[in-house]
């Protein structure tokens, strides 16, 4: 099988995730971010994740790709339930996290942005939908307040979904991507239930946080 994404991409992350929580061999290939032609041939529209099974069959949406993995390979890993008030706090939480992200990520070490035209093309697309990259980092003070205060809220949420060896919920799919996003900001205050949920996450997905490369 061959997964086609963004290393920077939280949707690409969650397709990532299923294949290390199982344990099941993939070839990840990373797309410069101007790769317009891979993603068209393959599926008639420039977007990512996209995975191409050992059939030839491509899958393109990120939860979809999840399920397929899930439900095809070995015994099915997403079975627990979780708190419904894990959505709302992903619901509420988003649009803070991607505004303190998606500037940082353009100027982040990321292999899709290695060409300077990949770059490029990413702060000018994602320009037109968050805004001016230059005004978005001057409000990060006073988002950076506001994510910390809902990360608070975040680490009582998680004392009652502890991570399990065998199973896992869809929580972990949504979640963890949007944290990964978050460690690219410097200044951020995790709580010790969130910080400790987020590292074992990473490790068990074996899809690494970006906290060494924090901005």
């Amino acid at each position: 099988m061959k997964l086609y994404v963004y290393d920077h991409c939280p949707f690409c992350v969650r397709a990532r995730m299923i294949f290390g929580l199982k344990n099941i061999p993939c070839d990840i290939v990373i797309l410069p971010n101007d790769d317009e032609t891979t993603p068209i041939g393959l599926i008639g529209k420039k977007m990512l994740p996209i995975l191409v099974t050992d059939d030839g069959e491509t899958i393109d949406e990120s939860l979809d790709i999840v399920r397929h993995i899930d439900e095809t390979n070995a015994v099915p890993y997403l079975t627990r339930s979780y708190n419904p008030k894990i959505d709302d706090w992903i619901d509420n939480a988003s649009s803070l996290i991607y505004k303190l992200a998606v500037p940082r990520w353009a100027y982040s070490d990321y292999p899709e942005f290695k060409a300077i035209t990949s770059r490029q093309y990413f702060i000018d697309k994602k320009q037109a939908v968050f805004g001016n990259f230059s005004d978005l980092i001057k409000q990060s003070p006073a988002l950076i307040a506001d994510i910390n205060q809902a990360l608070v809220k975040l680490d009582a949420l998680l004392v009652d979904n502890q991570l399990s060896d065998a199973t896992g919920s869809l929580a972990e799919i949504l979640l963890f991507p949007l944290l990964r996003s978050l460690s690219i900001v410097q200044g951020i205050v995790w709580p010790p239930e969130v910080d400790n949920w987020r590292k074992r996450m990473a490790m068990k997905s074996a899809v690494p946080l970006n906290d060494p490369m924090a901005l």
